[in-house]
C-alpha cells in the first residue's frame, strides 16, 4: 500500500511539474498582472532582438513570459516600470529602472532564450555577419574564435545595458576583435 501511495503522488507531481513547465509560449500560464508585459516585451524583442541577437515574432513570444518571470511584475509595479517602459529603448537596465538586476538575473535572461531552442553563440556569430555570407571555413573559424563565454558576456551587456554600451566596452570590444582577427575572411573589420 506505500509503495502504490508513493508511486501516485510522485506521479501526481510529475504531471503537475510537466504541466507548468511548458516549452510552448502559447501554453504557459502567463498570470494576468504579466501579460501587458510580456505583450508589450514581445513587441520590442521581436523588433529589436536581445543584445545584438535577433529574434523572429515567435522566439521573441517565447522568451518574453520568461524574461517578465525574471523580471517579476511585481517588482516592476513596485518599482513604477510601466509595460510600455518594455517597449523602450536602451538595455533593459535603463527599461526598468528601479529593479536591480543581480548576475543571477542576468544568467536567468540568458538561459531563457536557450530554453526557447534559439543558440545563443549561433544566434551572435549571425548577427556579427549580418548582411555577410561568410563560408563554411570562415563559419568554422568563427565558430572556434569567439567562444560561446565571449558571446555570452557581449549578449549580456547588450541585454542589460544596451548595444551602444556593449559596443563601447573596451576590454569587450577587444576581446572580440581579437578573436575575430583570427578569421580575416569572415567579417569586416571597421578600421
Amino acid at each position: 500500500m506505500v509503495r502504490r501511495a508513493v508511486v501516485v503522488g510522485v506521479v501526481a507531481a510529475l504531471t503537475l511539474l510537466g504541466t507548468g513547465c511548458s516549452d510552448d509560449p502559447a501554453t504557459d500560464d502567463v498570470p494576468v498582472e504579466a501579460q501587458p508585459y510580456v505583450e508589450a516585451l514581445s513587441t520590442a524583442l521581436a523588433r529589436d532582438g536581445a543584445g545584438g541577437v535577433e529574434l523572429d515574432s515567435a522566439q521573441a513570444a517565447c522568451v518574453a513570459p520568461r524574461w517578465v518571470d525574471v523580471l517579476d511584475p511585481r517588482r516592476l509595479d513596485d518599482a513604477g516600470v510601466d509595460p510600455v517602459d518594455l517597449d523602450g529603448e536602451g538595455g533593459l537596465a535603463e527599461r526598468v529602472e528601479g529593479v536591480e538586476l543581480t548576475d543571477a538575473d542576468v544568467d536567468r535572461l540568458l538561459d531563457a532564450v536557450g530554453d526557447c531552442d534559439i543558440d545563443l553563440h549561433g544566434a551572435f556569430l549571425d548577427g556579427l555577419t549580418a548582411g555577410a555570407t561568410p563560408s563554411d571555413d570562415d563559419r568554422a573559424c568563427l565558430d572556434d574564435a569567439v567562444s560561446p563565454d565571449l558571446a555570452r558576456r557581449a549578449v549580456a551587456l547588450g541585454v542589460t545595458d544596451g548595444q551602444e554600451a556593449a559596443d563601447g566596452d573596451p576590454q569587450l570590444m577587444t576581446e572580440l576583435f581579437e578573436a575575430l582577427s583570427a578569421c580575416p575572411g569572415a567579417i569586416e573589420l571597421g578600421t
